[in-house]
């Protein structure tokens, strides 16, 4: 299934007029996918370490497997500028980018912008190249009202007064937006120990364990949030602001894993929306979004 979803995505690809070039990132995610499938089918070996080839892999047919289940939206060519740059910078969000790659934050904006293809319609995606950074990332009508989704990708951990920052630059963005309502996405990639979920090379760690890895580092990021005070919280999401809780927090990884149940091995890839700032009740239909976000983000893979 997954070198079908490669084939088909690469061919939406250059209907869409995007050139993969050879020495593209998105070219090399690909061909990492397709060495993935070598080695399951036995017809090539596993790297001594081959944890950056299985992320990209999976991290591809992911995106891809989104991308393919919208192509037919009515919106889709909302994304083909965001698709234009797929050959300049990485397009996972389930390993670390470098600063310096800007094209990286971009594609969280793709990435949220095909889960909110799957369910929302009269989707708007703010230009990747052309943006003055004034605009929410994604708007879109949801449940019969305008919403909006302000992503931000952090660089790295800082502390909690610069996550903040973001989080109240993603809240002004809404409130001059021609939305009723926003969520802000907060996209982990860059602050992960993505090592540290798949810690050993030589056989697999217990389902529990990764997946307790990855929580206890999202909560070491978000729960520094607790020294921000109230008054900074009601400048982002007082009742006077467009800005909904929860603040949604994207968590991607991989981890090689020995089930629980039966014993068996097999790569468990991990994707959820991390929450804090949980409403106290959903007079907006906020919570709502979210949930259906995350169950957006578990198809295919």
């Amino acid at each position: 299934m997954a070198g079908k979803v490669a084939d088909e995505f690469i061919e939406l690809l250059e209907a869409t007029g995007v050139d993969l070039k050879a020495h593209s990132q998105t070219e090399g995610d690909a061909l990492a996918m397709m060495q993935v499938l070598e080695i399951w089918r036995g017809r090539a070996a596993m790297p001594k370490d081959p944890r950056a080839v299985i992320r990209a892999a999976l991290g591809f047919v992911d995106l891809a497997g989104k991308l393919l289940a919208v192509k037919g939206h009515s919106d889709f060519d909302q994304l083909r500028p965001h698709l234009m740059n797929l050959a300049s910078g990485s397009v996972l969000q389930n390993r670390f980018a470098p600063v310096t790659d800007a094209v990286s934050n971009k594609m969280a904006e793709l990435y949220i912008a095909s889960l909110v293809m799957s369910f929302a319609s009269n989707v708007v995606v703010d230009h990747p190249d052309r943006s003055k950074g004034d605009n929410p990332d994604v708007m879109f009508t949801f449940r019969g009202r305008p919403w909006a989704i302000a992503v931000k990708t952090l660089a790295s951990k800082r502390n909690a007064r610069s996550i903040y920052d973001n989080i109240k630059y993603g809240s002004d963005q809404i409130q001059v937006s021609d939305a009723d309502f926003g969520l802000i996405v907060i996209n982990l990639k860059n602050v992960l120990d993505h090592d540290a979920l798949w810690p050993q090379l030589d056989g697999p760690i217990e389902e529990e364990m990764a997946r307790n890895e990855l929580n206890s580092q999202i909560s070491e990021i978000v729960s520094s949030l607790s020294e921000i005070p109230e008054s900074d919280w009601a400048l982002a999401f007082g009742p006077d602001r467009k800005a909904e809780p929860p603040i949604l927090f994207l968590a991607q990884g991989v981890s090689f894993v020995v089930r629980s149940t039966d014993g068996g091995r097999y790569l468990m890839p991990m994707k959820f929306f991390s929450t804090y700032l949980d409403a106290k009740k959903d007079s907006h239909g906020g919570v709502k979004l979210a949930h259906t976000l995350n169950d957006a983000m578990q198809s295919l893979i």
